[in-house]
């Protein structure tokens, strides 16, 4: 599979050896941060190569730097957490330790983009300060759940949301001091950044999902405008997009280069487009599904913002639409063999990897060739013993999307047999 004319893996900025943070190893958010760099890839490669080792004469090429292993995070999602000091009960903020649910109170995040970290402390302070009533787990009383923050990396915009139990009145009247607060921080920060909105999200079920169903607009814009490449994409608290900027070309341009010039292209879980608009140079045509109706608003805006017009995008359930197109693409006013007629599949499934009905779909479909980018290898492993009578799985190409974690991400790409 060749790589874009110009991509390079020189990775000037990238320190080899460990790296030092006081809340290591207790807190859960990095967990090799005491390796050498080198030797972290080695290790996600070796266990890589141990889910495919039963595929004789696999292709897999070495696990892909990131071109930065500190502050490269520019989503951050922590829970606040009360801990009790002396006679006080005092507000925490941070990421749970290893395996549980206390919060690590956070003072310094060696992967966290630095504007993001001040503005957390910034928060925390400001819920400390205003006495904002803090959520707790064994009793589900309190109002702040966590902390969501989003930068671009291209604008430098920063998106805030507050996950709340449930609406209540919520302190609203002390937005202007946590503005304030906010403004401060990125005054002091290294890379800055500009907030540009507050999203309050609601979720009053005794849960561990983070976010809640329905939103509400504090402040400024629900979205920030962020520039990856040569494309703009609408991001929301809710919106699934990657969160190493630095990396994420070279994760897309990887997934493109599966796709066979000129190819009619399924995208699916398509979420905002990001994918989709990244292969429409290289496709003759894009049809991504999303279930998501929201997401799929914000790719349709995406592909018009941008003037990609060889790009579509369908709101429907991917099994469903694969096994039953007809139901949905009249109502899209799209032509009946928009599915039935791909040359070549992206997807990009959730952790769980494939539903067995949508790896059904995809047999019956039978395109020729199947682009799979997986953040888990070991659904991916699974999905393809489940295609292996189908499929030839052609090649794989780990990328590092999280420096300092186990995680590794994938791009495989599988031949009709």
């Amino acid at each position: 599979m060749p790589l874009r004319p110009g991509f390079c893996i020189f990775i000037p900025d990238t320190k080899t050896m460990p790296s030092h943070c006081l809340h290591f190893p207790d807190c859960g958010g990095c967990q090799t941060l005491d390796q050498e760099y080198p030797a972290q890839l080695l290790r996600k490669e070796e266990e890589l190569r141990l889910h495919f080792s039963d595929w004789k004469g696999l292709r897999i090429d070495p696990v892909l730097p990131s071109p930065r292993t500190e502050g490269y995070r520019h989503k951050v999602q922590l829970p606040f957490g009360l801990e009790r000091r002396g006679a006080i009960l005092e507000v925490t903020l941070g990421c749970y330790a290893a395996g549980s649910h206390v919060v690590v109170d956070q003072s310094e995040c060696l992967v966290q983009d630095p504007g993001l970290s001040r503005i957390a402390w910034a928060v925390r302070e400001w819920a400390i300060a205003r006495k904002v009533p803090v959520y707790r787990e064994d009793t589900g009383i309190g109002w702040l759940r966590h902390l969501l923050l989003r930068k671009g990396a291209g604008t430098g915009e920063i998106l805030m949301g507050l996950v709340t139990n449930g609406s209540g009145p919520g302190p609203r009247d002390l937005l202007p001091d946590l503005l304030q607060r906010c403004r401060e921080a990125l005054s002091g920060a290294d890379g800055g950044g500009e907030l540009v909105g507050v999203v309050q999200s609601l979720n009053a079920e005794r849960t561990n999902v983070v976010l809640g169903g329905e939103e509400k607009l504090w402040w400024g814009r629900p979205r920030l405008r962020e520039k990856l490449g040569p494309f703009f994409f609408p991001v929301g608290v809710s919106t699934f997009f990657q969160v190493n900027p630095f990396q994420t070309p070279r994760l897309y341009d990887l997934a493109a280069a599966g796709i066979p010039e000129g190819a009619a292209v399924l995208d699916l879980y398509s979420g905002i487009g990001s994918i989709a608009l990244w292969a429409s140079g290289r496709a003759g045509s894009v049809l991504g599904i999303e279930e998501n109706p929201a997401s799929v608003e914000s790719a349709a805006q995406a592909a018009a913002d941008n003037g990609i017009a060889n790009v579509r995008f369908l709101a429907a359930d991917v099994a469903d639409a694969l096994a039953k197109p007809e139901r949905y693409l009249g109502d899209a006013g799209l032509p009946a063999d928009a599915i039935s007629g791909a040359d070549a599949v992206i997807l990009d499934p959730p952790r769980k990897g494939m539903e067995p009905a949508v790896r059904d779909a995809l047999a019956a479909l039978a395109p020729s060739r199947i682009v799979y980018v997986s953040c888990n290898p070991a659904t991916l492993a699974r999905d393809a013993r489940a295609m292996a009578g189908r499929y030839r799985l052609a090649s794989l190409a780990p990328i590092d999307m999280f420096p300092h974690t186990r995680h590794v991400e994938c791009v495989a790409v599988f031949d009709a047999i």
